[in-house]
């Protein structure tokens, strides 16, 4: 395995000074529409449970053969729409040791929720457990740690922060790419993304640059041996990432992957273990956890092949800690009376990708109050895609299946917008369909 990796990382690396030939065609499709087709794609994924492994590697500069292995990982990931979760086994191989206490192997675990984010470093001696609670997402610190962010994360930016009025879109004729630039923001010196976007693969956009605002490329990430599973959907079971003039990267390797299946709560989640100092970014505060709750023990994880044992020994309870959990457990109690949960109408997926080999789209619906949403109506508008037929199976199923087809005369890109109307909400809930344009279409 290391040796496959490590061969890898230096093809990688050799081809970062190859220019590539390219023969570039006239473009059919506007940034706009590329960037709904990509959307579309991403939609059909619902879940993603993976196991990796990862190899960090840095050539020095009187080193320009053979790369030096800085750190190996041993990752189980799994992703939802809502949620996500990776644990991550790894261990450093630094030049010098830094100080006497240094630990090689780390044990850090993540989950990242709509409202919050937690992080808990363990490792394998007494030493005490530390835990971190923010309010903003954590997942630009773990960017490749789920297979969903390898394919459709941007660097860490959102999708709404492409300034489509700057971006450009070209054709890649010979490896049959869409190449985009799009500039992130709106700021003069705000850097730009530029994405490979491949047809066949359902609009994934298989390779990404990330660029200063004067053009020099900072981060490069690629997808590789692609394959597909469940219901057809593309998997990269490879990818890899490096910097600059290719000095320092990384390979990563799937090994296990499950796609759209259940996955259960308790294991989009963990407990800290008895004795964990917190941080608590919201309300700026650090405490023990045996301060605010209950001793608590680490969800089992059944996906893991790690036997690790973490060993811990509680913190002294400092009076500052102790001060600062009693503050944390009256704030934690005050945000969880005001939380409430939304009685808005979910419809996956919101934008859906039309293909000339199928005709059929199931839509779920879920109301977040745990009732049946009621359907009024619905209608259908556009020029270029036909909603030839509509089950309503919300009774039954939670779901709804649309029958939609192109419209024989039209071959370029299509949209279409079924707006479905429910009982008690003022506005109808909106749902895209968009088609790539035919290919050899005149």
């Amino acid at each position: 395995m290391n040796t496959i990796l490590s061969l890898r990382f230096v093809v990688i690396v050799t081809v970062v000074g190859v220019i590539p030939i390219t023969v570039f065609a006239d473009v059919d499709i506007t940034p706009e529409q590329l960037v709904l087709l990509m959307k579309a794609s991403s939609e059909q994924y619902n879940t993603i449970t993976a196991k990796m492994k990862a190899m960090t590697y840095q050539y020095g500069d009187d080193n320009k053969v053979d790369p030096k292995l800085r750190m190996t990982r041993d990752i189980v990931s799994r992703w939802t729409r809502k949620k996500s979760f990776s644990r991550t086994v790894q261990t450093s191989y630094p030049d010098k040791i830094s100080h006497k206490d240094y630990t090689p192997t780390t044990i850090i675990t993540y989950t990242i929720t709509p409202k919050h984010s937690k992080r808990l470093t363990e490792a394998s001696d007494n030493r005490t457990p530390r835990g971190y609670v923010t309010g903003m997402s954590l997942e630009k610190d773990q960017p490749f740690y789920t297979i969903y962010a390898a394919m459709w994360g941007f660097f860490g930016w959102p999708w709404d922060k492409m300034n489509l009025d700057e971006a450009t879109v070209t054709r890649d004729e010979k490896n049959n790419y869409y190449i985009m630039k799009v500039k992130m923001g709106s700021s003069t010196k705000g850097p730009w993304i530029t994405l490979y976007i491949d047809p066949s693969k359902s609009f994934i956009p298989v390779k990404k640059e990330f660029l200063k605002h004067d053009g020099t490329v900072l981060l490069t990430y690629q997808c590789s041996d692609f394959r597909q599973v469940a219901n057809g959907l593309w998997i990269p079971y490879g990818y890899f990432w490096f910097g600059p003039k290719g000095n320092y990267g990384a390979v990563y390797e799937v090994e296990q992957v499950t796609v759209n299946k259940p996955i259960p709560d308790n294991l989009l989640d963990f407990a800290f273990p008895s004795g964990t100092i917190i941080h608590e970014e919201r309300y700026n505060l650090r405490y023990t956890i045996d301060d605010v709750t209950q001793p608590q023990d680490p969800i089992a994880d059944p996906c893991s092949e790690t036997t690790t044992n973490i060993a811990v020994t509680a913190p002294a309870k400092e009076e500052d800690l102790v001060a600062a959990a009693s503050k944390a457990k009256e704030l934690l109690h005050t945000h969880a009376i005001k939380t409430i949960v939304s009685p808005a109408i979910e419809v996956w997926p919101g934008t859906v990708l039309v293909t000339v080999d199928k005709s059929e789209y199931k839509l779920s619906v879920k109301k977040y109050d745990g009732t049946k949403p009621v359907l009024l109506d619905y209608d259908f508008q556009s020029t270029e895609l036909e909603l030839s037929s509509f089950k309503n199976l919300i009774s039954t199923e939670d779901q709804m299946i649309a029958k939609i087809n192109r419209v024989q005369s039209h071959t370029g890109f299509a949209k279409g917008t079924l707006l479905l109307k429910y009982e008690g909400e003022e506005k109808p809930v909106k749902v895209t369909f968009v088609s790539a344009p035919l290919p050899n279409a005149p």
